[in-house]
């Protein structure tokens, strides 16, 4: 009785008797194929694999030596070194943008000196710093969440007031004929020493610490300090 042919899907399915007997009939070398149960014979590694996988070594150790720089923290850089241990347990450290002197989020070394300001002139506008200078009486300073970052001259302090209303974000002028800061897009307004007036503004104007440096004035942009709400 011949032997019942398997079906599968539609497909004849043959022996691996039949299998071999068409390797034989279209002469592939029976070495270069994988029979069932049976491992593939490995050849070995020519010249192009050999440049492929060291390339692709290169790379890997490239990428990791870039990773592990751009991850270093940069200790020169003014924010990171004021840090705990140099900063070094800070991911991406070095890729932090460097701010230097003079740059918003920086110092900035004032030209004038203290005893140069009076109580009675215009807040200064530094427009590079977006911040005025103000001196006011020791009873009109005004302090923020961070406490007293004016600097202290004795009778007056010096303040370096932040130029964005505490409302929605705009620059703020100072208007010499009201004696006040008022915002031109909602009218928030604030005394000349930074405390709140009237407005939508939720708080005082916002300050940065000044401190006083071998006789030079410094304002550091780089510790924004909130000023006080009001509600």
């Amino acid at each position: 009785m011949a032997e019942k042919v398997k079906q599968s899907g539609g497909r004849r399915i043959i022996s691996q008797a039949e299998a071999d007997a068409l390797v034989a009939k279209s002469g592939v070398d029976p070495t270069s194929r994988t029979r069932v149960g049976k491992t593939r014979e490995r050849l070995p590694m020519n010249r192009r694999e050999f440049l492929a996988y060291a390339t692709a070594g290169s790379l890997a150790v490239l990428t990791a030596l870039g990773l592990g720089t751009i991850v270093s923290p940069n200790s020169d850089d003014d924010l990171v070194a004021q840090l705990p241990d140099d900063g070094e347990w800070i991911p991406g450290g070095f890729a932090y943008p460097r701010i230097k002197v003079g740059e918003f989020g920086g110092k900035f070394i004032l030209t004038r000196t203290p005893d140069s300001y009076t109580t009675e002139e215009a807040p200064e506008l530094n427009a590079a710093g977006k911040f005025y200078v103000v001196k006011v009486q020791k009873d009109d300073l005004v302090s923020t969440n961070n406490g007293d970052v004016g600097a202290d001259l004795g009778d007056t302090y010096l303040q370096a007031i932040y130029q964005v209303c505490t409302h929605l974000g705009c620059l703020i002028p100072f208007q010499s004929a009201e004696n006040r800061f008022i915002c031109p897009c909602h009218g928030s307004t604030f005394q000349r020493s930074s405390n709140y007036v009237l407005g939508p503004a939720p708080r005082n104007l916002d300050q940065f610490p000044v401190t006083i440096e071998d006789g030079v004035i410094v304002v550091d942009t780089g510790k924004k300090a909130t000023g006080l709400s009001h509600a």
